[in-house]
């Protein structure tokens, strides 16, 4: 079903999900992996400032690709680089460009709103891929509540 995989990778903690996601369907499917860093960079009056410095784009998408290997799924990576707010469209492009089936990636769990106002990539990729997109949400936060008792010991002690 899925021959080749892309995972898209960023440093934000939303996106450390998607890589061991990635590599698990890959495995379950006998697919290879794509590794992904799209860095971003904006262009000044007098120069083009990148956000990130290729050495840390570079390393993420080694790392990724090494994790892949370990796990004994052929991987290659790469980073693009492309101006602020075009990282949606060089994630569907390099899909495209290397015949992707499956993309992964990880999410900031906003809502539909929220992804819209604040610009999620995430939301960007499923509109535009002309492929699967899977989510990586990683573990749900479980929310712990504490039960108070309904007398204190104080308060049955003055009773």
């Amino acid at each position: 079903m899925f021959q080749h995989v892309l995972v898209a990778l960023d440093e934000s903690i939303y996106s450390r999900t998607a890589l061991p996601t990635a590599i698990a369907v890959a495995k379950r499917f006998g697919a290879d992996l794509f590794v992904l860093h799209v860095a971003e960079h904006d262009r000044g009056r007098a120069a083009v400032y990148s956000m990130e410095s290729p050495a840390e784009a570079t390393k993420l998408v080694a790392d990724g690709v090494k994790a892949a290997r370990d796990s004994g799924i052929a991987a290659k990576g790469e980073v693009r680089d492309v101006a602020v707010g075009q990282v949606a469209r060089a994630i569907v492009d390099a899909a495209a460009a290397n015949d992707i089936s499956l993309i992964v990636m990880g999410s900031r769990r906003l809502s539909d709103v929220q992804g819209l106002l604040l610009g999620s990539v995430t939301h960007k990729v499923m509109q535009l891929a002309e492929i699967a997109v899977l989510v990586a949400r990683g573990p749900i936060p479980v929310v712990k509540k504490v039960v108070q008792p309904a007398f204190t010991a104080f308060a049955f002690a003055r009773a």
